[in-house]
């Protein structure tokens, strides 16, 4: 009986902590995509690859650094918070987060090549990475979670036949737009003849 009721009370940090995780890797991927397609200034893809060129302990310090130099910024915005700026406080931590998981992910990926020589960084990565996958296993079999992305991919789908029917309607094979031109030059007419 005490595990059931231990169980359901874990539940909801357990759930919440799953999509805290869910939403750290949408933004580690996203942050990914994002930083390999900008085209980089020269100084910057030499800092870059000066820093892939790092010695283990050198590249673990690097990738570690962004999170300890976040740490007063997040302690701010608690004393926001505390001190009757919630709005303040929360904006600052979201901001944190989004770009410190940007420059983490951006990061690891130029050390991860001197980070993974290191056993025991690498048993500490897979402890991590099957944590992850645990939490989020268990927030994927729930019905509600269950229900949700078949919400998304419902929504997910009609975006997508919106998108197709947008495109048949305003624009011909070629990706031009002969309706949209259409009504721009008739409004454009109506305004001259108004004018004149």
């Amino acid at each position: 009986m005490s595990h059931k009721i231990r169980k359901y009370l874990l539940a909801p940090f357990i759930y919440t902590a799953a999509i805290l995780l869910l939403f750290e890797e949408w933004l580690w991927n996203a942050s990914k995509r994002l930083f390999a397609r900008l085209p980089l200034i020269p100084f910057i893809a030499r800092l870059e690859s000066w820093i892939g060129n790092f010695s283990p302990y050198a590249a673990l310090a690097i990738f570690v650094l962004p999170s300890l130099l976040l740490l007063p910024v997040k302690i701010l915005a608690l004393l926001s918070i505390a001190h009757g700026h919630p709005t303040l406080g929360l904006v600052i931590i979201i901001t944190a987060k989004v770009l410190g998981t940007a420059l983490v992910a951006r990061l690891y990926a130029l050390t991860q090549k001197a980070l993974l020589t290191l056993p025991w960084f690498v048993r500490c990565r897979d402890a991590v990475l099957r944590f992850k996958d645990k939490m989020i296993a268990q927030l994927r079999a729930t019905q509600a979670w269950q229900q949700v992305e078949a919400g998304m991919t419902a929504f997910t789908a009609m975006r997508r036949n919106w998108w197709t029917g947008f495109k048949a309607r305003w624009f011909n094979s070629k990706g031009q737009s002969n309706r949209l031109m259409r009504l721009i030059k008739k409004y454009a007419a109506r305004r001259r003849d108004r004018g004149g």
